[in-house]
C-alpha cells in the first residue's frame, strides 16, 4: 500500500489517519513463514515544519518453530512505531528520518522492516525449554530419552568436574 503524502507536505498542521491490513503471509524468516494472518495497521500522520510525524500501531499473530525444540510457538504481537518523514535531507543530517522524495510512502515496506527489526532473535516455547536430544531427536521437554546422550563431551569433562566440586 502506498500512501500519498503530498497534501501533508504542502501545509502545516494537516492530519490524516488510515486503517488497513497488510498481507505478509509470503514473507519467510529462517525458513518459516511467521505471519499466519494479515497484519493490522493503524496509522496517524501529522504535518509539521515541512515534515510528517508518522505513528503506526501494528497488531498481528506470529507463528514460528521454537529454536530449541521445534514445537510451534504462536504469539500475539502488538507494537507502536514512530518515524519522521521528510522529502530530502542535507548531507550530515540525521539519518533516522524516512525519505519520501516523491511525497509517497511504501507502507508495506516500512511496516515490514519495522516488525522484522523488532522481532526477537530467538523464538522459544518457554524460557525453560530443554530442546532436543542431539542423538535421537526426542523432545526433552516431554521427558528423558534414555539413549545415553546425556554423556558429557570429553572436551568438557574438566568443566563438569569443576561444577560438581562447587556443589
Amino acid at each position: 500500500m502506498v500512501l500519498d503524502l503530498k497534501r501533508l507536505f504542502q501545509g502545516d498542521g494537516g492530519e490524516e489517519t488510515a486503517v488497513c491490513q497488510l498481507d505478509f503471509t509470503g514473507v519467510e524468516l529462517g525458513g518459516a513463514k511467521p505471519f499466519c494472518a494479515p497484519v493490522r495497521v493503524q496509522v496517524w500522520m501529522k504535518a509539521f515544519a515541512g515534515a510528517v510525524d508518522f505513528r503506526a500501531q501494528v497488531c498481528c499473530t506470529l507463528s514460528m518453530p521454537c529454536d530449541r525444540c521445534a514445537e510451534p510457538v504462536v504469539r500475539d504481537y502488538e507494537k507502536s512505531f514512530v518515524h519522521t518523514i521528510v522529502r530530502e535531507t542535507q548531507s550530515g543530517e540525521d539519518e533516522d528520518w524516512i525519505l519520501a522524495p516523491e511525497e509517497r510512502l511504501d507502507l508495506d515496506a516500512l511496516i515490514l522492516e519495522d516488525v522484522l527489526l523488532d522481532m526477537p532473535g530467538q523464538f522459544l516455547c518457554g524460557e525453560d525449554c530443554k530442546g532436543l536430544c542431539p542423538v535421537c531427536g526426542k523432545n526433552w521437554n516431554e521427558g528423558p530419552c534414555g539413549c545415553g546422550a546425556d554423556a558429557v563431551d570429553p572436551r568438557l569433562e574438566v568443566l563438569r568436574q569443576l561444577l560438581e566440586q562447587e556443589e
